[in-house]
Parts: structure tokens; C-alpha cells; sequence
């Protein structure tokens, strides 16, 4: 596939590049770029990633051949320092294409980036040439976002969009778009749920593969980011990377869109922002149960017991859902809004099944 232009950075990417989270290897890396992917992604909080590219840099022994991107989500002039400098000394590099803010999703984070310091950092970082351009990402789909994008200080942005979750397509991205951002697009798997087996398990069904290319059919984003952590997932990505393929149709855009909704979309798409858990439960895994057992609820029993003993299983006795004490905290990091203490309740009815009082 052609590259695509990322916005006022000038910058020449390809329409699918890396996500790079936590469980990547320089391996892994390496197959995706040589494989033609010259875009990563990644973050100071995405455990040994950094490390992990800066091990395939040093391999590849071409730093230009490579656009990488990093976030920090420090609110504080202290912290974002600490990172940027720990993120540089990681990759082994003098220099980050994109520096990204991570992450600013809410009116009071947004105050605290333009308060503590953090934009005019990112400006005298990019006069100093160890930042060659500035990004937003977010999980807002409302105003804060538009303000941020409005603001001027950024050239790209980085948005969660798939074809679970298509509203950017009608708000953001044409916003986004008229601004000359380079757009960036975070989840095209929807956390994983807009893959084969899990989207199976969640009662529709839709590949990896038509995942992504249902992202990239929009020309107006520049390019698409899924987390790969196994070899499998980086060739099945570079499958539609290196084909012919050259977009869905508008009705076959809305065809996959419409056979993806999800019962209420009150789903997990397993991000992990509502981590930690003050009650150490496992709230992602907990989740994806419940995502499960929302489907098959009185539809298939086989499937909830199923579900039920699996939860039994993976979830420690001493830190189920009903260790919740409702104190609402994970609601506020959650990026989708879910009503979480809500659905550990829940949870707690699907232990309840195979575990009765």
C-alpha cells in the first residue's frame, strides 16, 4: 500500500504501523518493520516496550528507516521530564519523531497539561530538536477533545476508532482533518473484541483482517496502530499491509459496522486504564467474562457455565467483584465511561452460578 501523509508533520507512513504495548519483543518488531511497517507506537507505560524497540534499532542499525512515537502521561513538569528522558535512554535515540501527551481525556487533565508547564516544554524540547513534532492522544469523543485539537500547539492526534466504535468518523476525524492533524488510530481491534475468536465469543463475528480494513477505508486517517505481541498477529496485519486492497465500499462499511453492535456496548474493550484496582481485583479480566456472559445469558447454557467455571478458574477467591466497595475510582479512569462498580455486580451473579449462596 501506498504511504499516507501524516498531517502538517510531513511525514510519510504506512497505513498500518505498531502498536507497540506491553509484551512486545525486538523480534516481533523487527518483523513488522522489515515486513514494511515504518510507524511505532509506544509509552513510558507500557512496561519493557521502549527497551524492546530500542533493542530492534540497534539491530536494524537504520534509526531513520523507523517513525516512533512515545507518550507520557506525567501532569507534572517533574514527571514529564523524568519520562521523556527515561523514554529517550530506552530506545537509544537523541531524538522521538512524536512526542505525545497520553491519555488527556478530561477537562481537569487538560488544565493541569496547560498549567504545569507541559506545552511549553514540548515546544522548547522541539527547538531543541530532541522532539521533532507534538501529539495529543485521547480517549474523549466530545469537546475536550475539539478544544485540545483547536488549541494549535499539536500536529497530530491520536484517536480511539473502529468499527465498533465509528462516531469518530462523523466528529474527530473530519475536525481533526480540516485542522491538518496526522491522524493516529489507537484500538482498530476495539481491545481485541474485533478479532475472530473474541468477537465470536461476544455473539457476531469479524477477523482481524477486515478489522483493520475497515479502519484504514477511511483515507482521511493517516495511520492505524493494533498492539501485536506474537508473531501471528504482526503477519496477519502485513497480510493486508503488503495486499491490493484498497477500501470497503460505504455500504460495506456499514454493513461490518452493523453487524459488530454490541448488546448495550457496555463492554470492555480491555484497555487497562481503570488499573489499579484499590481492592487488587482484576478489573480488565473480570470484564471480559462479563462481556461474555452478557451475550450468552440465558441463550446458551452450556456457554454460561462454561464462562462461570472459567471464572472460577482465573480470578483469585480473595479478589473477586465482590471485594468492590463501589468507590468509584475506576469509573473515572475509565476512558469509555463504563459504569464498572455497576457491572462487578454483575459479576459477582456469574460466580453466583456455578458457586450458589
Amino acid at each position: 500500500m501506498e504511504k499516507r501523509r501524516l498531517g502538517k508533520t510531513e511525514l510519510l507512513v504506512s497505513p498500518i504501523g505498531y502498536g507497540a504495548l506491553t509484551g512486545i519483543t525486538s523480534e516481533t518488531l523487527l518483523a513488522g518493520v522489515r515486513g514494511g511497517m515504518n510507524f511505532i507506537d509506544t509509552a513510558r507505560a507500557y512496561g519493557s516496550s521502549e527497551m524492546e524497540i530500542g533493542k530492534m534499532l540497534k539491530e536494524l542499525g537504520e534509526r531513520s528507516r523507523v517513525i516512533i512515537s512515545t507518550k507520557s502521561a506525567s501532569r507534572t513538569l517533574e514527571g514529564f521530564r523524568r519520562d521523556f528522558a527515561t523514554s529517550l535512554e530506552m530506545l537509544g535515540t537523541d531524538y522521538i519523531d512524536i512526542m505525545f501527551l497520553h491519555d488527556v481525556s478530561t477537562a481537569e487533565n487538560w488544565r493541569l497539561v496547560q498549567n504545569n508547564g507541559l506545552i511549553d516544554e514540548l515546544y522548547r524540547l522541539k527547538e531543541e530538536g530532541t522532539i521533532r513534532h507534538l501529539g495529543i492522544s485521547t480517549h474523549d469523543n466530545g469537546d475536550i477533545a475539539a478544544e485540545m485539537m483547536k488549541s494549535g500547539h499539536f500536529e497530530a492526534v491520536m484517536l480511539a476508532y473502529n468499527a465498533a466504535n465509528p462516531e469518530a468518523a462523523e466528529t474527530h476525524i473530519p475536525l481533526a482533518k480540516s485542522l491538518d492533524l496526522g491522524i493516529i488510530i489507537m484500538k482498530p481491534y476495539g481491545g481485541g473484541v474485533l478479532t475472530e475468536k473474541r468477537s465470536r465469543e461476544m455473539g457476531f463475528s469479524i477477523t482481524a483482517e477486515d478489522a483493520l480494513k475497515w479502519v484504514i477505508s477511511n483515507k482521511d486517517i493517516s495511520v492505524a496502530i493494533p498492539g501485536m505481541d506474537a508473531v501471528e498477529y504482526v503477519e496477519s496485519a502485513l497480510s493486508v499491509l503488503n495486499s491490493d486492497f484498497d477500501g470497503f465500499s460505504d455500504e460495506e462499511i456499514k454493513s461490518i459496522s452493523g453487524n459488530v453492535s454490541i448488546k448495550g456496548r457496555e463492554y470492555c474493550r480491555g484497555c487497562g486504564y481503570c488499573r489499579p484496582c484499590p481492592q487488587e481485583i482484576p478489573l480488565p479480566e473480570v470484564l471480559a467474562l462479563n462481556n461474555r456472559w452478557e451475550v450468552y445469558y440465558y441463550a446458551d447454557w452450556a456457554q454460561m457455565h462454561l464462562i462461570s467455571a472459567e471464572f472460577n478458574k482465573r480470578i483469585p477467591a480473595d479478589k473477586g467483584p465482590e471485594r468492590c466497595t463501589k468507590c468509584g475510582i475506576c469509573k473515572q479512569k475509565c476512558p469509555y465511561d463504563l459504569p464498572i462498580p455497576e457491572l462487578m455486580e454483575n459479576c459477582v451473579k456469574i460466580k453466583q452460578h456455578i458457586n450458589p449462596a
